[in-house]
């Protein structure tokens, strides 16, 4: 039996890569429905981005729980994945019973949840804290900073330095790395194992006796099993074997099952951003509220005491107002897509923008906004079809992929 070593901690770039291919190519090769790569191209957006190409987020009214085995609690996911991994659950309980497959399996021997739905305005919050904690900490702890208006100057400056690596907006988020398939919905965990070690997957999955029973199963009630992790289970929104579950709920289509089950990121971004840059100046502002400086004046030592400007919500409801905050969001939100628009094209977007948040509605702006972006999507580095770009044009230069 050949050993597979793949690993996070592995140092070398090009061991872990070795490492990763020999074990896809070896144990998990093969044009198999069931099978799908997570992590490949735009199957990392999987269930966070629509038809339309919208960034998208779950709404919890139309979750359904199962049964967990961490403690007595649960795990949620969309109300038709978790009826069809009952249904999965029914078949694995079934053919245990009637001596098919061993009940003694670890993990398959008798299916249960460990892993389901997972909130991605949680997780961004968790991950926008640190995210400022870093802003207020490390970049400005030589910075002297006596009001929102230079807390906001600053922050513009720094969103330029941390560049598309690190996203911004809820949107950006919810379509990075720092996200992930849990907070679609479309997931559940059926083992608590670390991704990133390849021999387990091997040990208590793909060698086990019921393996391809367990790919049976899935395949015909709708739900892909991830190639790198096995034992998280998606639900194929394109398998006509899902119809059974996601028609209970009138939805046959996969443009229904978005429309039915989803939102828009970008409602909530300016908001957000707005709320963020707010909170964390107060965070900033209480931790010291005055800065004292040293002068020497006819040699003698003065102390002198500058307060910071506490902020006034008058004086923020009047000027950072959502509407002024369009020209940071976009500004960020183009960074976030590998910055498409030169300078004069996003100031051209900003003003047009602004209009129509002033003569029509917020939503017509945001749609505005959204809209600009969009386009831009199929083409981000990272996706398939920036590969194929750079092999029409003859380079090996993969390094944003």
């Amino acid at each position: 039996m050949s050993e597979y070593n793949g690993k996070n901690d592995i140092k070398s770039s090009i061991e872990l890569a070795f490492q990763r291919s020999k074990f896809r190519s070896e144990r998990m090769g093969g044009d198999e429905k069931v099978l799908k790569d997570f992590t490949a191209y735009e199957n990392h957006h999987y269930g966070r981005i629509d038809p339309l190409m919208n960034v998208i987020y779950p709404e919890q009214k139309n979750m359904s729980t199962v049964s967990s085995r961490r403690g007595a609690g649960s795990v949620m996911a969309l109300n038709f994945v978790v009826d069809a991994f009952e249904k999965v659950r029914s078949r694995f309980k079934m053919a245990a019973a009637i001596g098919t497959i061993p009940a003694d399996l670890p993990y398959l021997g008798q299916l249960s949840a460990y892993r389901g739905y997972e909130d991605p305005k949680l997780v961004y919050n968790d991950y926008i804290r640190n995210y400022f904690e870093a802003f207020n900490n490390v970049y400005l702890k030589n910075k002297k900073i006596l009001n929102f208006d230079q807390y906001y100057k600053e922050f513009f400056h720094y969103c330029l330095k941390m560049n598309s690596e690190f996203p911004v907006t809820f949107t950006g988020f919810q379509r990075s790395k720092y996200s992930n398939i849990f907070t679609s919905g479309l997931a559940i965990s059926i083992a608590d194992l670390s991704i990133d070690e390849d021999q387990l997957k091997e040990d208590f999955f793909i060698n086990t006796s019921c393996f391809n029973f367990y790919k049976k199963v899935c395949l015909n009630n709708g739900l892909y099993i991830s190639k790198n992790s096995p034992w998280i289970m998606v639900a194929n929104i394109l398998s006509p074997s899902l119809l059974i579950y996601t028609e209970k709920y009138n939805l046959s289509s996969k443009n229904q099952i978005f429309f039915a089950n989803y939102k828009n990121t970008n409602s909530l971004d300016l908001n957000l951003l707005l709320n963020n840059l707010l909170i964390y100046y107060n965070i900033l502002y209480n931790k010291q509220s005055y800065y004292k400086e040293i002068d020497i004046c006819n040699n003698k030592t003065i102390s002198k005491i500058i307060q910071k400007e506490n902020i006034n919500i008058n004086y923020i409801d009047n000027k950072y107002t959502e509407y002024y905050m369009i020209d940071l969001y976009m500004t960020i939100r183009n960074i976030e897509e590998y910055s498409p628009l030169s300078d004069s094209q996003l100031k051209e977007r900003i003003k047009k923008a602004k209009y129509f948040y002033k003569y029509v509605d917020k939503d017509t702006s945001i749609g505005y906004i959204n809209n600009t972006f969009q386009k831009t999507h199929k083409n981000r580095p990272g996706g398939l079809n920036s590969v194929i770009n750079k092999i029409n044009r003859g380079t090996n230069d993969f390094s944003n992929t």
